[in-house]
């Protein structure tokens, strides 16, 4: 890792009374399937190891919310419907089942399907961004009880971006601009449309191809990482601007939770730590925070 990334990291989590060796051991460490980095000397260009360490962080965060939400149904008094703590904690658990299997993915030389799912967490932040703004559509998510009633409210609420337009028109009124005319909206199109080529079956760039190159030598698994870590963190980020009550909440359920609840003391006190890694991310990037148009995934042609 960068020296510089190293320091600052465990200066932000130390500062908050958090132990990141003790948690990202019970966090990452582990996880179903969990892989270590493979064996090899430094590397004189350390970004691809950074991007995995905030990616990993990211997950914990991911983790840690998910804990809380389910913590949360215990408790009286919160802003969050109960219908809305429902979805937290399910859509929060399918994040930490993907992100998982992308993370085994990347470091598995698989980066193809890995891009697959990378398109899922995107979805799934969308998705629950959305449901944190408005109470009755988490009600009709929790409320789903076969398949074809889930796949309707899909058509109906978060199909053709439809989750993502509902946060984008929260996000103008308090002066950001994400929508599909934005230098954002366009940058998130091209992205998609990039996704789905990896989705959906085609010849391209795939005559004559080999084993993908490994870790961290592949420009799209490191892409891949970077992009997915650059949702979460937007997922942290808006889920607090967007005055859901989110915030309260999490602080809440830490309070009531027992004094060794490490995991429920780090959702309620890393609103912070994420958005400082998100910043050191994005002026990474060549300025690109300026123009609030992200760098994951602008070398992703690589998949054709």
């Amino acid at each position: 890792m960068t020296p510089q990334l190293a320091a600052r990291l465990r200066q932000m989590w130390s500062a908050r009374g958090h132990d990141l060796d003790r948690i990202w051991g019970e966090c990452i460490r582990g996880l179903p399937g969990f892989r270590p980095l493979p064996p090899g000397k430094p590397e004189a260009d350390s970004r691809a190891h950074d991007g995995l360490c905030l990616f990993d962080q990211a997950l914990i965060w991911i983790i840690s919310l998910n804990r809380a939400a389910e913590a949360g149904n215990r408790v009286a008094g919160l802003r969050l419907s109960g219908p809305q703590l429902c979805a937290l904690h399910l859509l929060s658990g399918r994040l930490i089942e993907t992100v998982s299997a992308l993370r085994l993915l990347v470091l598995s030389e698989l980066s193809v399907p890995a891009l697959q799912l990378a398109r899922s967490v995107s979805e799934d932040v969308d998705m629950l961004l959305a449901l944190l703004l408005r109470p009755r559509l988490a009600q009709q998510f929790v409320g789903c009880r076969t398949a074809d009633e889930a796949n309707d409210f899909w058509r109906r609420h978060i199909a053709g971006g439809r989750a993502f337009r509902l946060v984008a028109e929260k996000l103008y009124s308090i002066g950001l601009d994400y929508s599909d005319q934005s230098e954002y909206g366009q940058w998130r199109r091209e992205v998609l449309t990039l996704l789905g080529s990896a989705v959906h079956s085609s010849p391209l760039g795939r005559r004559g191809q080999g084993r993908d190159t490994a870790w961290p030598a592949n420009p799209v698994a490191c892409d891949c990482v970077d992009f997915v870590t650059h949702r979460l963190h937007e997922l942290c980020a808006w889920a607090h601007l967007l005055e859901s009550g989110l915030d309260k909440d999490l602080a809440c359920i830490a309070e009531r939770a027992p004094s060794d609840s490490a995991l429920l003391a780090f959702a309620a006190g890393s609103r912070d730590i994420l958005l400082d890694q998100m910043r050191w991310t994005m002026a990474g990037q060549g300025g690109v925070a300026a123009t609030a148009r992200p760098g994951p995934l602008s070398g992703g042609q690589a998949v054709h």
